[in-house]
């Protein structure tokens, strides 16, 4: 469950204890608590809070208030006022934001270029410290204007269908600036001063250097060796995915079960293993060069917003259908366009997407329904409705963003997009598509075919009955797997890939609802004694020692 980002500051009273500071506190964590704070727990010197901000607003700036904001999961932020009345915000990077010095130099080359070179409305950056060495506050920090307006979040639900249209046509917009400047290699961005070796330089102000994404360094990818970049080609992306999810399995034993889709390992059940893993990702090695797209539009390396929320997007609250700042650029890498690029969160929605540029509409029988049928049938009107709009402004604009949004539902492009997960999990997933892709009918769909009707490129991957027989017996028990955890997903009211977070608020009633499921699972799952215990040791929601 995300922290409640719409509270209001919180005076900080500089001299008193600093240690409540330095903690996190937005959440609690019903397993691993020691280990999720220790992530997100960084010592400064608050004193020098002040000093920083005054410095970098400039012009014998006096500050006259400074206020702790509302924790996000990565950062810790300040509202600095000044007696002009200007607000600048001091943003300070937790432990699990990502790797030290690059995490801060790469968000602030990223706003940017956003700001200056792709003309989307970010926040200005005034003054940071990617050293902690070298940092006055001894943490690493960013000055940067406070966002224009209020967060969207605050309004979505009181706005006109046709206002929310119009903030929708401007993300879509914003997400077209990105996808408009293609890099010629991938990693992430950096201003030259920052990035000094294993860097390619863009222009005097920018070069690319490693990643600074999230998926090379979360659940223990930061402890590989690996290279991180850059990249010269779309290939080289893929097969570094492939060499660091090897590397994590030839280190781990183990695999992080509440990253699992599933509760496996149980009788007659799934049980994942570094073979069958490791044989997914040789496989994929033999095929990938020949499913990369290659036209340069959607494998040109782009940056990418990770997360257009309606938190992270600012309007004016005197025009909310304007957009007036775009915030959280933190951990973007660029990959390619078909890595990614995804449909913002604004517009997610659950429930059936229509096929091409087919307009939504109401049932017949709208109504005869009753009021609770009714209105889900209108919000799905309306969510639909924001997604074809989304989709009409980006074909408008870049027909290549589209293309790499009908790309990632293709099947090349679901194994491009699950390879670099196969520590976790989802190997029998990936090869059954791998099984399916084998198939003659479907590679020559993939590389064409000759004159003779045989594809131009012979498929290098080769399963006898047997083989495809096994898979499937795998396949279908990682399927019920997946579908036991999502039940007792279902039973404690959380989300998918939850992590245990929980509001303190909610910490009490959380834990007691996550025992009784624990008690349901046992007693629906368990034949005799030996099968309890042995689901008592694969129960995922509990602390884990991780090896």
């Amino acid at each position: 469950m995300p922290p409640n980002r719409g509270r209001a500051p919180e005076t900080l009273l500089v001299g008193s204890d600093p240690e409540p500071l330095f903690r996190y506190s937005a959440q609690r964590w019903l397993w691993n608590e020691p280990e999720q704070l220790r992530r997100r727990y960084v010592q400064f010197d608050p004193n020098a809070l002040i000093h920083i901000a005054e410095e970098a607003a400039g012009h014998d700036a006096v500050c006259l208030d400074l206020s702790r904001l509302p924790e996000g999961n990565f950062n810790k932020a300040f509202l600095a006022t000044m007696e002009d009345g200007r607000q600048l915000v001091v943003k300070i990077p937790n432990p699990n934001a990502g790797p030290a010095h690059y995490t801060t130099a790469s968000e602030v080359a990223t706003m940017q270029f956003a700001r200056e070179k792709l003309n989307i409305p970010v926040p200005k950056v005034l003054a940071y410290c990617s050293r902690d060495g070298e940092s006055k506050l001894g943490a690493e920090y960013i000055v940067m204007e406070k966002a224009p307006g209020i967060e969207l979040g605050r309004v979505w639900n009181d706005l006109k269908a046709r206002e929310k249209l119009a903030i929708v046509k401007q993300v879509g917009s914003i997400t077209c600036n990105l996808a408009r400047f293609q890099f010629p290699c991938y990693g992430a961005l950096y201003r030259r001063q920052d990035i000094s070796f294993e860097s390619q330089v863009i222009d005097d102000d920018f070069a690319v250097g490693p990643t600074v994404g999230r998926a090379w360094f979360d659940d223990r990818r930061g402890d590989v060796d690996v290279p991180r970049g850059p990249w010269n080609s779309a290939e080289c992306v893929m097969e570094a995915l492939v060499q660091r999810e090897t590397a994590c399995l030839e280190k781990f034993r183990t695999f992080p079960q509440d990253c699992q889709q599933g509760i496996f390992g149980g009788p007659g059940c799934y049980h994942p293993s570094h073979k069958a893993k490791l044989s997914v990702l040789q496989d994929f090695l033999k095929i990938h060069s020949h499913i990369i797209p290659h036209s340069k539009g959607i494998a040109g390396g782009v940056i990418w917003h990770n997360d257009l929320h309606a938190d992270n997007i600012f309007v004016d609250p005197d025009n909310p259908s304007q957009i007036t700042s775009i915030i959280d650029w933190q951990g973007v890498p660029i990959y390619p366009m078909f890595l990614a690029a995804h449909h913002p969160s604004l517009i997610e929605y659950d429930g059936p997407k229509l096929d091409g540029f087919v307009q939504p509409t109401l049932p017949d029988n709208l109504d005869s329904l009753d009021p609770q049928a009714r209105k889900r049938a209108k919000v799905l009107f309306a969510a639909q409705s924001f997604w074809l709009s989304y989709e009409i402004e980006v074909q408008r604009a870049i027909p290549e963003l589209l293309q790499a949004f009908r790309y990632k539902d293709s099947l090349p492009g679901q194994i491009l997009g699950m390879i670099g997960s196969i520590c976790d999990d989802g190997e029998p997933y990936v090869q059954s598509l791998l099984a399916d892709l084998s198939e003659k009918s479907t590679w020559k769909q993939v590389v064409g075919a000759n004159e003779t009707g045989h594809p131009n490129v012979p498929c290098p991957l080769h399963y006898s009955k047997e083989e495809i027989s096994h898979q499937q017996v795998e396949y279908s028990k990682w399927q019920k797997d997946v579908e036991r955890k999502a039940r007792v997903i279902d039973e404690i009211g959380v989300y998918p890939g939850w992590n245990g977070a929980v509001s303190p608020q909610e910490y009490d009633e959380v834990a007691k609802r996550l025992s009784v499921s624990k008690q349901n699972f046992l007693l629906r799952e368990s034949a005799n004694e030996q099968e309890k215990a042995l689901w008592e040791k694969l129960w995922p929601f509990q602390d884990a020692v991780v090896r």
